[in-house]
């Protein structure tokens, strides 16, 4: 009899050894939502947003400069952009689509535009560079407006997310999460506790280790994406364990029953 119950001691350890606890797969977790009682359809919680990580344009860059004026087109060499830059951008998907259109930032930080000539954006910021430009092309239009679009804007997902790759973005604007979300998510041996994040800064590369489960990552400074960050998604320490057991349990429990079996024959004949 002690077999048996040994048997099943085994049996069922192995079974929740190869569970997942919910509070590792768990995004943005604060404690007081699992110790309070929650009131819904009202405001729970409120955190200060951490301000957006202003990109600025740098060498290498392919940006779209949108210009749009009331002086008739044939005296806008920009409008073109019209044809090129509205929905057919936002359906572009591979990144690498971007160098085929707009205007390569050389190493300088310089541009050559039409009308305009070479000009130096490189370490502005796109506000900063719009605003440039328009002051520029003010002397030769009416009323411009002008949009600067990055089109080569980059970012990788690595390890343990549904698809790894890398990706690309049209917004000023987009967090972790969201980079994460385009690669379908962290699978379920992912670590979300432990993210990595390389970006380059200059000639050096950091790495920052970030926390999804936890809501204060909200407030971190590395919470939106910069152009050419890599995202590495850590498994946890016990992935390959809990993955057999999950891949293996049926047979694991076939062989325990026939164990159990034979142990009973043995123990009812004695």
């Amino acid at each position: 009899m002690k077999y048996i119950r040994l048997l099943n001691f085994l049996f069922f350890s192995l079974i929740l050894g190869g569970c997942v606890s919910n509070k590792k797969i768990s995004y943005l977790k604060h404690e007081g939502e699992i110790k309070e009682e929650i009131t819904y359809d009202s405001v729970y919680r409120s955190v200060e947003s951490v301000p957006v990580a202003l990109n600025k344009i740098r060498p290498f860059d392919q940006i779209l400069v949108e210009v749009k004026t009331v002086t008739p087109p044939e005296y806008n060499p920009f409008a073109y952009v019209e044809a090129i830059g509205g929905s057919s951008i936002a359906n572009i998907q591979n990144p690498d689509q971007g160098s085929v259109l707009g205007y390569t930032v050389d190493e300088k930080g310089f541009v050559d535009l039409p009308l305009i000539g070479s000009v130096e954006l490189g370490g502005l910021t796109f506000t900063e560079g719009e605003a440039k430009l328009r002051g520029i092309l003010k002397n030769m239009m009416d009323e411009p407006s002008v949009r600067i679009k990055l089109l080569n804007f980059r970012f990788t997902v690595l390890g343990e997310a549904e698809r790894p790759g890398t990706y690309g973005t049209y917004s000023r604007e987009i967090s972790v999460l969201e980079g994460i979300a385009r690669a379908g998510g962290v699978k379920e041996f992912g670590n979300r506790a432990k993210i990595k994040l390389l970006r380059k800064n200059g000639n050096i590369t950091e790495t920052v280790y970030l926390n999804l489960n936890d809501e204060n990552f909200m407030q971190s400074p590395y919470y939106y994406l910069q152009q050419e960050d890599v995202i590495v998604v850590l498994p946890i320490e016990r992935r390959p364990t809990l993955e057999y057991v999950q891949r293996n349990v049926s047979i694991v429990a076939s062989i325990t029953a026939a164990l159990v079996s034979i142990v009973t024959l043995i123990t009812v004949n004695r």
